[in-house]
């Protein structure tokens, strides 16, 4: 397990400074304002939430979901076991007063008390964790009564199942992101244009000869080791209320309007979103 988790912090603290440009299906317009909503819903979901509840935002990265915590009045701790990608986070939000970090060990969440959080939101993280089930566990216990987990961007079970809608869905996408990964060049410049060139050259000199599917420290991510709901409602449902639990078809492209995932949506999904309040 250290091993796993080292590899993790070692790769992020790397590729913290292009994450945004290797990861077009988070950093765009449509999965951007999907996100955004369904924070929102969780946040009015707490209950005797005070003016500004306190969330943990479990395996913060360089701080995707922060900011739009942040944006909707709550106060963040961020955490992950990436001090690189802590280190970008700052650099985006932390003139916030209501902004903390912490370094995670990729254990367990024993620096934080039982109770202590209004709500913990992951998304995207959970693959990452070799004992995903037991960090849930974790999540439940840190929560106040009333408190929610935010559970998001995990492969459902029908990503597994390979639809002949979603293969279908994948190929035309497939000659898409094809056409978007030619001006990756002009949009990583964008990125340097907007913050201190000379920090994320040596990532940018990364990301040019290291290719997309490139392990990020990926583990359950395998026809036979994946994510498994039936397995998360199971721990979740003796103390949690389960208040939402959708499956999406994430967008992958950048392009306004994004015209595959615009055709494709509505009939398919990829991803699933969990959202549970504590008893």
């Amino acid at each position: 397990m250290s091993e796993r988790i080292d590899y993790n912090s070692r790769i992020h603290n790397l590729i913290a400074p292009v994450y945004e440009a290797r990861h077009a299906e988070i950093f765009n317009e449509s999965e951007q304002a999907r996100i955004r909503a369904q924070l929102r819903f969780a946040l009015e979901s707490i209950d005797d939430a005070p003016a500004h509840p306190r969330v943990l935002d479990f395996g913060a990265g360089t701080g995707n979901l922060t900011r739009h915590l942040l944006e909707l009045g709550a106060r963040v701790v961020a955490s992950d076991v990436s001090s690189g990608c802590l280190k970008e986070l700052k650099a985006m939000a932390g003139g916030s007063g209501h902004l903390e970090l912490s370094l995670l060990n990729g254990r367990d969440l024993s620096q934080f008390a039982d109770g202590s959080f209004d709500m913990v939101a992951v998304y995207s993280v959970l693959h990452h964790v070799p004992d995903y089930l037991g960090v849930i566990e974790e999540f439940v216990r840190v929560l106040k009564p009333g408190g929610v987990v935010y559970l998001d961007h995990e492969v459902c079970p029908d990503f597994w199942g390979s639809s002949p809608d979603y293969q279908a869905y994948q190929a035309e996408l497939g000659d898409r992101l094809v056409a978007e990964r030619q001006g990756l060049g002009r949009y990583l410049l964008g990125i340097l244009r907007r913050r201190n060139r000379w920090r994320y050259l040596a990532a940018a000199l990364y990301l040019r000869w290291r290719t997309f599917d490139d392990d990020e420290g990926d583990i359950h991510t395998h026809p036979d080791d994946h994510i498994e709901w039936d397995r998360i409602r199971m721990l979740l449902e003796p103390r949690c209320e389960v208040l939402r639990e959708l499956d999406y078809l994430v967008c992958r492209e950048r392009s306004v309007p994004a015209g595959v995932w615009e055709k494709w949506h509505a009939r398919c999904a990829d991803m699933r979103l969990l959202i549970a309040r504590k008893r």
